[in-house]
């Protein structure tokens, strides 16, 4: 089998932003892993709107090798549209997805496939030693344990970017109708039957990071509101702890006044009672916007991407 071959088994899915210095290396090494694979293979490159020449080297890069799809969009809308616009776009029967930096290296994929039996559906993967920043290492940490902390042990979580799936997966992706795509938290949130193996991890070589502390904290955010109302509870407990402190100051007052018939001047009690209420009601409000903007955002029905062509 080849390329070419009408029916595609298997799909390499790589999200590309702003990586012009590693695109020849990436379809290089993935075309001499796949041809190994001794299955009929697509490569689908979506350019993520990149601004750096990834676009133009891909093309380049695309006259020499068949099996790469370029899927452009329209302008940045971030990894997780690229990952769904490549799942939608791609044919095969299992879907391999894989970060255009190299970290997680194209050489382990055989490892992913042969893992894939037949009562498996997704393969996940951890890194065996990780190759990061000490930053970057601690936020993802982080991010992972309040993730699992939010779903509890009714669900393992893994926000590996590396990983093989079924076309049947996609489908279920297709059913969710909520506006948070975080992939590795939606599809580990479904509990599909799966699998995790270890993965050797290498450092960067050449261009910048795309998930910084500032990215960290956004997906932190997304998971926590998209998949949870831990913050609508914990304004719910907030607001029960202020009627309850608000309670036992006024219980004190009376007691003082009544009982020893001391008079405390209100004006420095009054201010801090108010501006403990002010904060809650503030922090109250903010959740609710948020939850309100999701819901707005639900009913715009906007597309999670756009694209702008696809180059066979």
């Amino acid at each position: 089998m080849n390329a070419m071959d009408k029916q595609i088994e298997i799909s390499i899915v790589v999200p590309v932003f702003n990586e012009v210095s590693l695109i020849e290396e990436l379809v290089s090494r993935l075309k001499v892993v796949c041809d190994k694979l001794e299955q009929s293979y697509e490569i689908v490159v979506v350019d993520d709107g990149s601004s750096d020449g990834s676009h133009e080297k891909l093309k380049q890069v695309q006259m020499d090798e068949s099996a790469l799809r370029i899927v452009k969009l329209t302008r940045n809308f971030g990894q997780q549209a690229a990952v769904l616009a490549g799942f939608r776009i791609s044919k095969g029967d299992i879907i391999v997805q894989l970060d255009s930096d190299l970290q997680n290296p194209p050489e382990e994929i055989p490892k992913l496939l042969d893992a894939m039996s037949d009562d498996i559906d997704m393969v996940t993967t951890v890194q065996r030693k990780r190759q990061d920043g000490v930053l970057r290492v601690l936020g993802s940490q982080c991010l992972l344990r309040i993730g699992q902390a939010l779903f509890g042990d009714s669900v393992k979580l893994n926000l590996s970017s590396f990983r093989a799936i079924r076309r049947s997966v996609v489908e279920k992706i297709e059913a969710c109708k909520d506006r948070s795509r975080y992939m590795a938290v939606l599809m580990s949130w479904m509990g599909l039957p799966s699998i995790e193996i270890q993965v050797e991890h290498h450092e960067r070589k050449r261009g910048n990071t795309k998930y910084n502390i500032l990215n960290l904290l956004k997906l932190s955010w997304d998971l926590i509101t998209g998949y949870s109302s831990f913050p609508l509870r914990m304004v719910t407990y907030m607001g029960l702890f202020g009627a309850f402190l608000g309670f036992l100051m006024m219980a004190f007052l009376l007691f003082q006044r009544i009982v020893n018939g001391i008079l405390i001047e209100g004006f420095v009690v009054l201010l801090a009672v108010f501006s403990f209420f002010a904060g809650v009601q503030l922090l109250s409000i903010g959740f609710l916007g948020e939850y309100l903007g999701r819901v707005h955002h639900q009913i715009q029905e906007r597309p999670d991407y756009i694209v702008e062509k696809v180059i066979e």
